[in-house]
């Protein structure tokens, strides 16, 4: 007497793997750029002045928003990290001055040698600045701003005009007259003897969002 038996073969179950979020992350991606489109035509049309400081934070909140919902399918490392980057970026624009990244992009040197060609404002938005004035001849006292987004700047002061200088990086270094700092939320003065009771005085009022300063003479 024989039995056949039939023995079936069962197919081994997939388990699903968490965290592979491939789909998931696409549709960040999509998000974030339907809030950058978004915000690009509003500008285009006039509703809000497109800055730093309203698109960043709005691509922070579409990651954190990212990452609560997908928590569900596992970690996303690669939204923890742009989510990081994002941060520091945030933080650097708090700090710096509203206008930091007006002004263009590119390497500029400029020579002032006449009072009268000397501007009240120069302003970089990425990329670097020399202010050459050591041959700067002054008549009458006088305010300057400089600002750059990202980037260096050099400011050559005049030798012989008293100068009250206030220097603020949100992210790099400042050498001011061969005192370095650096860090985040940098902050240097400088003020020269007897400035207070010149005739003639320069004010200048240093900015970088990102970046290095050098002051020298």
């Amino acid at each position: 007497m024989s039995t056949t038996e039939t023995l079936e073969r069962r197919e081994p179950e997939t388990i699903p793997q968490r965290g592979s979020g491939g789909p998931y992350g696409a549709i960040v991606i999509g998000a974030l750029l339907v809030v950058v489109g978004g915000l690009w035509l509003l500008d285009i049309a006039g509703v809000i002045a497109l800055e730093a400081a309203i698109v960043l934070p709005a691509v922070l909140a579409v990651i954190g928003l990212g990452l609560i919902f997908g928590a569900w399918n596992g970690p996303h490392p690669g939204l923890v990290v742009a989510g990081v980057f994002v941060t520091i970026a945030v933080l650097v624009v708090a700090a710096a001055p509203p206008d930091a990244f007006h002004g263009g992009i590119g390497e500029r040197s400029i020579i002032v040698t006449e009072q009268a060609d000397l501007a009240s404002t120069y302003d970089v938005g990425v990329g670097g600045l020399r202010l050459d004035l050591s041959e700067l001849t002054m008549t009458e006292s006088a305010d300057v701003d400089v600002t750059i987004g990202a980037g260096d700047m050099t400011i050559v002061l005049p030798p012989v005009v008293p100068v009250d200088v206030s220097a603020s990086v949100g992210a790099g270094q400042i050498d001011l007259l061969d005192e370095v700092s650096e860090g985040l939320s940098v902050s240097r003065t400088y003020t020269s003897e007897g400035f207070e009771d010149a005739d003639v005085q320069l004010t200048l009022d240093l900015d970088i969002a990102a970046g290095n300063m050098e002051v020298e003479r």
